[in-house]
């Protein structure tokens, strides 16, 4: 298991590209996100967040919350567009109601690689990300629902295209593209309500070329700046749940492919890294808190990370007649609530960040 090496002169033509190389079959993603921070001056506590998403499967069919989709067709690749069959989806937590899906729609998507770059899907409905302007673009358009938000740089450091990955064996593995923090502004018009909103953004491409197993993961922003982000994707027991329940007899034995914590310390310019962390959870009234902690080379973590609300993806893939597999793919909008890194003598906590919001994800099952 090696650390893919990181080039430094990223574009967002590799952004926007699908590489079919070495897909295999019913197996590798290929799949572009936003999650968005929005203020809630009604209740600063609770972050309103919504995530949109749009992203394609080399595999015959899908059941996505209800929402069946099957390919048709192969990825037309040229040197400066792709188009394939895919889908779109979304959800929207407004401060106090969960919308879960907003939405989840399918039809042809497609990428153009030149002048920026561009991501859309368009069906009589309209999903878009446009890098091409600036600032860039991302909106929604379909009854009931309409999206317009104006993504631009944040701080020189997190406002970088970033490609990180892992090979686990031959060409099985991952590799992504993400943006770490970005500033956002503009408008969500949901039902006849309209909802000035404004606050940061993160954004992730990502090539999945391998059975996709359950996995902890979580990304927070400060106010300064600062960025925390950890990855703890794994095998065992919880890759056999079936069901959206928190209450599993399967959520145990946890055996960890990558255990690793990013801290961004915007007062000093330094990324700390943390091999070997370890993550635990408890439920109060059916909503996770999570704690990672972990040390290694003079640097240690404490983190809790408290959540407020849940959505969640249930995925499903036909196998053979009413046989499927399925991962749950649940999202938390959460709060820091406690925060202690430690390099050498020296201390950071939740004061000297200030509050730290973000999202906690959970998957379980196995696709």
């Amino acid at each position: 298991m090696g650390q893919r090496p990181l080039s430094r002169t990223v574009t967002w033509a590799e952004v926007f590209d699908v590489d079919p190389a070495h897909a295999l079959p019913n197996r590798t993603w290929w799949w572009w996100w936003f999650i968005f921070f929005f203020r809630n001056e009604a209740n600063p506590a609770r972050t309103k967040q919504m995530v949109l998403l749009w992203g394609t499967r080399n595999s015959r069919a899908l059941v996505i919350n209800n929402h069946a989709w099957r390919r048709r067709g192969e990825i037309r690749r040229t040197p400066a567009s792709v188009d394939c069959d895919g889908m779109a989806a979304g959800w929207y937590y407004d401060g106090a109601t969960m919308h879960d899906p907003l939405f989840v729609d399918d039809g042809p998507i497609h990428t153009e690689r030149n002048g920026g770059g561009r991501l859309s899907l368009e069906n009589g409905n309209a999903y878009t990300f446009d890098a091409a302007k600036t600032p860039n673009i991302v909106s929604v358009r379909r009854p009931g629902l309409d999206v317009e938000l104006e993504v631009s740089p944040w701080t020189d450091y997190l406002s970088q295209v970033v490609p990180t990955g892992k090979k686990y064996l031959y060409h099985l593995g991952y590799r992504m593209h993400k943006v770490r923090g970005s500033r956002v502004r503009g408008t969500v018009r949901l039902g006849g309500g309209e909802d000035s909103v404004e606050g940061t953004a993160y954004f992730q491409k990502v090539r999945i070329n391998s059975p996709t197993s359950p996995w902890y993961w979580g990304v927070f922003h400060a106010p300064d700046g600062s960025y925390l982000d950890y990855f703890l994707p794994h095998l065992g027991p919880p890759a056999l749940r079936r069901s959206p329940a928190h209450d599993s007899r399967f959520d145990w034995g946890e055996l960890r492919l990558s255990r690793s914590f990013q801290f961004y310390e915007a007062a000093t310019g330094e990324m700390h890294k943390i091999k070997g962390v370890r993550v635990t959870k408890r439920y109060v009234e059916d909503l996770p808190i999570f704690r990672l902690a972990g040390e290694r080379d003079g640097k240690s973590v404490d983190l809790e990370m408290t959540s407020y609300a849940r959505a969640y993806w249930e995925i499903r893939q036909p196998l053979l007649g009413p046989l499927t597999n399925v991962l749950y793919y649940n999202e938390y909008p959460a709060n820091v609530t406690a925060f202690e890194f430690r390099d050498g003598g020296r201390r950071v906590t939740l004061e000297d960040l200030g509050p730290v919001v973000g999202n906690c994800e959970h998957a379980w099952g196995i696709l």
